[in-house]
């Protein structure tokens, strides 16, 4: 790889430039801009090559899920992204093709919804590593995950269980259907921020928070942030992973509540809001699946058959055994 500093002079060849940016990209080590008023909303996520490269997944689709990741938690919290940074760990044998490639997915991925990628740092490491930091501003209304009250209607952006089928066909080598493998992967390695769909409902939602560590986190989160629990009354399972489920296949519970980095956002709605805000996303074109309420007691609860039980914990969490 080459030094650092030639490493530089790649990325400004390759970086849009911010119109609004009032330091030299690679230059100045820093970004500098005039902010109007409003709220602003900071978030840092990583990536590291060993819980996050996936096998066959390209460089390029790595560093984009590291701004998706980023992008994500602004969209639930109704933040459109402006910015984005990130420092990598790099090994020293990284080749420049393979660097350029990691530059073009935060590029890529900065500009797909919007912003800038303004910069950050390069150091050395053993494991390829990017920690992102992004900052969007406030559209409507800032969002938080303890706003959530019983008899809110609970709604998710999109369908689970895609990305766990991913991950069972790539990790473990579940053998699936060719139409079905495609769609899987596509979806585990190049995931979507919902921005559109979070500034939209964060016009109307008690709260809200996005998928990246499962359905069951993401409800749990709720829970806890807000005291009151969460029942699904509608599995929000994808199409092509209930027909498995059906076969007898996979288990719809675990693929819908025990995967992750799905990146849907889940929210509450006030019930005599819920209405309009369907009406608001079907004339908008955005895709919006109703999956529940809000209950009295705390946890994430399931009601299927008739019967409801609380749904056993599951999902990803840094730093938890696997065996």
């Amino acid at each position: 790889m080459r030094p650092e500093r030639e490493l530089i002079d790649l990325i400004r060849e390759i970086i849009s430039k911010d119109p609004e940016e009032l330091l030299e990209l690679g230059r100045d080590d820093a970004s500098a801009r005039k902010l109007a008023g409003g709220i602003y909303v900071f978030n840092t996520d990583m990536v590291a090559e060993t819980t996050d490269l996936l096998p066959g997944m390209s460089l390029k689709q790595f560093a984009r899920k590291c701004v998706v990741s980023n992008f994500s938690d602004l969209a639930a919290k109704g933040a459109r992204p402006l910015f984005f940074m990130a420092s990598a760990g790099l090994s020293r044998d990284m080749s420049d093709d393979d660097f350029l490639s990691l530059i073009e997915g935060l590029e890529e991925g900065s500009r797909e919804f919007g912003a800038y990628f303004v910069g950050g740092d390069l150091g050395e490491s053993r494991e390829l590593m990017i920690a992102g930091f992004a900052v969007g501003r406030i559209e409507k209304r800032l969002v938080k995950r303890s706003g959530a009250r019983p008899g809110d209607v609970v709604f998710t952006t999109g369908w689970f269980g895609l990305t766990w089928l991913a991950f069972q066909h790539l990790l473990r080598g579940m053998d699936l259907p060719a139409d079905v493998r495609v769609e899987a992967i596509k979806a585990a390695y190049e995931p979507v921020a919902r921005i559109r769909e979070g500034i939209t409902a964060s016009a109307y939602a008690s709260s809200s928070i996005d998928s990246s560590d499962g359905l069951y986190w993401s409800l749990e989160e709720l829970s806890k942030a807000s005291g009151h629990g969460f029942l699904v009354e509608r599995i929000p399972l994808h199409p092509a992973v209930e027909l498995l489920a059906s076969k007898g296949r996979v288990d719809p519970v675990e693929a819908t509540f025990h995967g992750g980095e799905e990146y849907e956002i889940v929210f509450s709605v006030p019930r005599d809001r819920a209405d309009i805000l369907q009406e608001e996303f079907t004339k908008k074109g955005l895709f919006l699946i109703k999956i529940g309420k809000v209950v009295e007691e705390r946890g994430v609860f399931l009601e299927l058959n008739g019967e409801i039980e609380e749904v056993e914990e599951g999902g990803w969490e840094h730093f938890k055994s696997r065996g």
